[in-house]
């Protein structure tokens, strides 16, 4: 369970930073995030150095394409907001649902991809665990000011008001 805090406030630090210094080293930061996942997991799942490398290039090749998917993504919104016309606009939206489609997919090609691999009960610790973390992720970034230790921050004794 340290393991997995330790990973969460790795991927926080990196995903709180501010937006110019990110974008600056996004590429390296996502490596090094990468890299730590692979690693965590690989340990986590007491992955063979066979397994590992082909764990490793699963998540490295899937990872890529949400990458790329993302990229587009985002190319098409731009594409829609410049179109011209509403038929444009259209045409746009059909390929931007496609890309959706295909990013969509990834899911389902990590998990007919990893599960030959890990087999029923690695494949059920794999999921838990990044489940986990991205849930770790997500509420640290919803409410950056909590204790990463769940620890509670005592509240100050309520004032009483008396009216007369």
């Amino acid at each position: 369970m340290r393991f997995i805090l330790s990973f969460v406030l790795v991927i926080a630090f990196y995903l709180i930073q501010p937006r110019a210094v990110f974008a600056a080293e996004s590429s390296d930061k996502r490596n090094q995030l990468e890299e730590l996942f692979i690693w965590k997991l690989s340990d986590e799942l007491k992955l063979s150095p066979v397994e590992e490398k082909k764990f490793t290039d699963i998540v490295k090749n899937l990872n890529k394409k949400k990458a790329d998917l993302n990229h587009s993504l985002s190319e098409a919104i731009d594409k829609m907001k410049q179109a011209s016309s509403t038929k444009q606009r259209e045409e746009e939206l059909v390929r931007y649902r496609k890309t959706l489609q295909s990013y969509n997919h990834i899911s389902e090609e990590e998990f007919d991809k990893l599960k030959p691999l890990l087999g029923a009960d690695r494949m059920v610790q794999y999921l838990q665990i990044k489940m986990d973390l991205t849930n770790r992720i997500k509420s640290m970034l919803a409410n950056p000011e909590s204790s990463p230790k769940g620890e509670k921050k005592a509240l100050p004794a309520p004032k009483v008001i008396e009216e007369k």
